[in-house]
């Protein structure tokens, strides 16, 4: 009886572990409880997002991005980075996390580079040109990848960094926003 008692135990113990084993311990399709933050208005528009309750070190915010119809398809955070004109520490906070992604998921793609025509083009310019979208200094992966996602990208933003997971359900989330926008016209 002790022992099936401290089995019980050590399982209930352990499925905070199971459930907290995706990114921020968001796992692909996963239902998301109470009213939405908000609905997306850039890049994967029309997908509501719900904002962690929990706290994770060093990350400012964390979200998950869903449709009720396909569970979470997608999660998103970002982290301050106090950085000079230069983006040396931009850049620096960038490397170091996907230096540490890399031993977990393998190689990542370097997308490093201006827009063309930007003025923003001296050393001194370079938060400047991020800020103004014209600047573009990120890493992602879609190679071989594990635990349900399709893709990883990190980016430099102008506060920061920010990451982001797209799970394997990202497309028939994006489907599902559509036919919602759809529907209200």
């Amino acid at each position: 009886m002790r022992s099936l008692l401290t089995f019980m135990l050590l399982a209930a113990a352990m499925m905070p572990a199971l459930v907290l084993a995706g990114p921020f311990g968001y796992e692909m399709g996963q239902a998301i409880s109470g009213e939405r933050d908000g609905q997306a208005d850039w890049g994967t528009s029309g997908l509501f997002y719900k904002e962690s309750s929990k706290e994770f070190a060093g990350w400012e915010g964390v979200a998950a991005y869903y449709m009720p119809q396909t569970g979470v398809c997608m999660v998103k955070a970002f982290r301050l980075v106090d950085g000079d004109v230069y983006g040396y520490d931009h850049r620096m906070a960038v490397d170091s996390l996907v230096e540490t992604l890399t031993k977990k998921y393998g190689a990542f793609r370097k997308i490093d580079g201006l827009s063309r025509g930007s003025i923003w083009n001296r050393p001194r310019d370079w938060l400047t040109g991020l800020r103004k979208g014209e600047r573009h200094y990120a890493y992602f992966s879609q190679d071989d990848l594990e635990d349900n996602l399709d893709a990883i990208m990190v980016q430099a933003i102008s506060i920061g960094l920010q990451i982001q997971y797209e799970f394997d359900n990202i497309d028939a989330c994006e489907e599902a926003a559509s036919e919602a926008a759809l529907s209200d016209l």
